[in-house]
């Protein structure tokens, strides 16, 4: 009969079970697929030949068809017999005898295989894709923080040359009124011995003499000039030493010329930048300064400036109303360590486990760039050295800066 000859040729699975889920028949191409000869299969339950994962759904399978009268694309993983997994999609009908009553069940199967094959590659080719994403985004992050960097670098070298040719021009009219003061300073004696030679003079004038003398030294308020002259060159030499001390720190913070290593004295660069930025401070922060005796350290002393900065304005602006910055130097072993401890509103742990993130500021929009932090943890590593922080809510932040002597060694 033709229905004979379609159950032996046909290349979809067919197969019969009885009313426990065995085996009574199965077709040439369901031997192929399981791998199997249909002497094998008859009289085996059709659970027996299915991946551990898809025994209960083959269970359920059966259940269905006997509750519904059949079910349709059923997909079952099958393992054949040298191992291999195999897919099999399964449509199912019930099976009467002439009396009506049920004996089993057919069921028609199509190898999913290829299909299966061809997801397993989607999802490799998607995770791929995704693994290829996720390059291109972080390359696109590096070089935008790398573009950033340079930015910063330049606005950096362009705010040294300006402190640098403003530090210049201070300079030297300040020479100029130094040299005068001090030149001023050393004729005063001369002066006061001059006019007490003068006063003997005067002794000797006429009374019409006297009295012009005597409304010249009024005019001028003698008696005043003399009891305050000593004063005012003494403040004028003083105000002149702080511009002094000022430029020097300005010219020491930008050190044009240091631009790669050399030895120098990391207490000389805290107290140049502590100088820069006291004036942020008003009378509402107090800066406590702590500085051991330091070896020198081999280093670029500009870009140490740089963080020193950064470090520094940090902690300026953590501090919303009255507070105190102690910063610290001390040597431990072959590393200096410096610190430098605010009493600001401090972080939790989340925030300073970003601390150092490109781009990423706890500050309002518009106000911070998320770059400060991030370049000083560029340069404190080009220094083989370390920046860490400590931090409590409420309780403050200590930025701790471990540098090697040599970082050759």
């Amino acid at each position: 009969m033709w229905t004979e000859h379609l159950f032996r040729q046909s290349s979809l699975v067919m197969a019969t079970l009885d009313c426990d889920g065995i085996f009574t028949s199965a077709n040439p191409a369901a031997e192929h697929l399981f791998g199997r000869p249909s002497g094998e299969l008859i009289g085996q339950p059709f659970a027996v030949f299915l991946d551990q994962y898809s025994c209960d759904k083959g269970r359920l399978m059966i259940e269905r068809t006997f509750a519904e009268g059949g079910v349709v694309d059923w997909e079952l993983d099958h393992i054949r017999a040298d191992g291999e997994p195999v897919l099999i999609g399964y449509t199912t009908t019930v099976l009467h005898d002439d009396r009506d009553a049920i004996i089993g069940l057919a069921m028609v199967g199509h190898d999913q295989s290829q299909q299966l094959d061809l997801t397993a590659r989607l999802a490799v080719t998607n995770q791929q894709l995704e693994g290829a994403l996720r390059q291109l985004e972080k390359a696109h992050a590096d070089l935008k923080f790398t573009q950033a960097q340079l930015v910063q670098s330049e606005k950096m070298r362009a705010l040294g040359q300006l402190v640098a040719g403003v530090a210049h021009e201070i300079n030297t009219p300040l020479a100029f009124v130094a040299n005068n003061i001090d030149h001023l300073a050393g004729i005063e004696s001369g002066l006061r011995q001059l006019f007490v030679a003068y006063a003997a003079l005067r002794k000797r004038a006429d009374g019409t003499e006297r009295a012009a003398i005597d409304d010249a030294e009024q005019a001028v308020d003698m008696a005043y000039l003399w009891d305050d002259l000593h004063d005012l060159i003494t403040e004028s030499q003083d105000g002149a030493e702080r511009i002094r001390t000022l430029v020097h720190s300005l010219r020491n913070f930008a050190r044009l010329d240091e631009a790669e290593t050399k030895e120098a004295d990391i207490n000389e660069g805290l107290i140049s930048t502590i100088r820069i930025v006291r004036p942020l401070c008003k009378e509402r922060i107090e800066i406590t300064e702590r500085y051991s005796e330091l070896p020198p350290i081999v280093c670029r002393p500009s870009a140490l400036n740089q963080v020193f900065l950064n470090l520094l304005t940090n902690a300026i602006q953590a501090i919303e109303d009255r507070g105190e910055i102690q910063v610290a130097s001390e040597q431990r072993g072959d590393a200096i360590i410096v610190s430098v401890r605010d009493t600001g509103a401090g972080m939790d742990q989340e925030t300073l486990a970003r601390l150092g993130e490109p781009f990423f500021t706890t500050k309002p929009i518009g106000t911070g760039s998320g770059l400060g932090l991030a370049v000083s943890f560029g340069i404190i590593e080009r220094h083989r050295g370390t920046l860490r922080f400590e931090s409590v809510p409420g309780a403050g932040t200590t930025a701790i800066v471990t540098l090697p002597i040599d970082p050759e060694e």
